[in-house]
């Protein structure tokens, strides 16, 4: 084991704050997770998962081990007419995945593409973007309970998938690493452009057969014109979730504000918290070192020099507002660390 000392994580996390991991090691397959887990020196320590450091915010450094993610592989496990089944490392870039199986012309997750992150997170976090969910195509993953170090296995069931919700983010939370996930992805055609922004993207051109690969390109295009890329602008993509609220406020919501924007699936109402962010106010605020995005009110900026204590500063900030002043209150999607 090639353990680090006193590493340093900007160039782990996506917004670009400054945190140190007492200790840090890259893990390639599972031999490494089980050999840093039997070592005594380390026993005591907490532990950490990192992967892309796309969903993060560190507001301190990690008194502890960093086990960075690096199980690499995309494999097809099982074929039938109708689908394929893939087993994709934790470790493997997620919008790497979704390039694969366009290219194999798969369907299910291209309305998924340019999620940042590592593979190992799209559970965790049940990503989402565009009507389209990692739910809707998960089989099954594998991984190590840190505890136990026995390895273990989670159906989809076992996950209790919710919106931007799982086991991994509850119950186990830290308590285990994902290794190894399966997803079934459709061979025959089973394109989903209902997404309000998606549809319209399509209406508004000429493309007479839309395919996986035409979605793909078209979110990717989407994506690229509202949200900033990373590597320029330190981000973690929608720091907020969209906020799920009763009948009777979305009633009291639609005295004052008629017009107000919300969707329904089953029996939760949903309202964009973006839509709240901006009647507040907030879109394009800018902070000495911190600020919210001005093509995305969703989206916390590190403007240069942030510590992570500045931008969830701000993120309180914003709110204490949106709960003054609409009597709600907004959920962090990102993980404070």
């Amino acid at each position: 084991m090639n353990i680090l000392n006193s590493k340093s994580l900007i160039n782990h996390n996506t917004f670009k704050v400054h945190a140190n991991a007492k200790f840090f090691l890259n893990v390639k397959n599972e031999n490494d997770i089980i050999e840093l887990l039997k070592e005594k020196k380390f026993k005591t320590y907490k532990k950490f998962i990192l992967g892309g450091g796309s969903n993060i915010l560190f507001t301190k450094n990690i008194n502890g081990v960093v086990i960075h993610n690096q199980i690499k592989g995309i494999n097809i496990k099982k074929e039938t007419e109708k689908e394929t089944t893939i087993e994709i490392g934790a470790g493997e870039i997620w919008d790497n995945v979704v390039q694969w199986s366009v290219e194999n012309n798969l369907y299910g997750i291209e309305n998924l593409s340019l999620i940042p992150g590592y593979a190992g997170a799209a559970p965790i976090q049940n990503i989402g973007a565009y009507g389209a969910e990692l739910k809707d195509v998960f089989l099954e993953l594998e991984g190590i309970n840190l505890d136990t170090i026995k390895k273990n296995k989670f159906t989809k069931a076992d996950c209790q998938f919710g919106y931007r919700n799982s086991i991994f983010k509850k119950k186990m939370k830290g308590k285990f690493i994902i290794t190894k996930l399966q997803l079934v992805l459709s061979k025959k055609k089973k394109v989903n452009i209902l997404y309000k922004g998606l549809h319209e993207a399509f209406k508004n051109t000429n493309i007479k057969e839309v395919t996986c690969k035409k979605i793909r390109e078209k979110v990717i295009e989407i994506r690229r014109n509202k949200l900033p890329d990373p590597k320029k602008i330190g981000n973690a993509g929608s720091f907020f979730k969209n906020p799920i609220i009763s009948e009777r406020t979305l009633y009291r919501l639609q005295t004052k504000h008629p017009k107000v924007p919300f969707f329904q699936e089953k029996e939760e109402i949903k309202i964009p918290a973006a839509w709240l962010i901006e009647k507040c106010k907030w879109k394009g605020h800018t902070e000495k070192t911190c600020g919210v995005y001005n093509k995305h009110s969703l989206i916390l900026i590190n403007r240069g020099d942030a510590t992570g204590k500045e931008i969830l500063a701000l993120a309180n900030k914003i709110k204490k507002d949106i709960y003054e002043n609409f009597n709600i209150q907004l959920e962090e999607e990102v993980n404070i660390s």
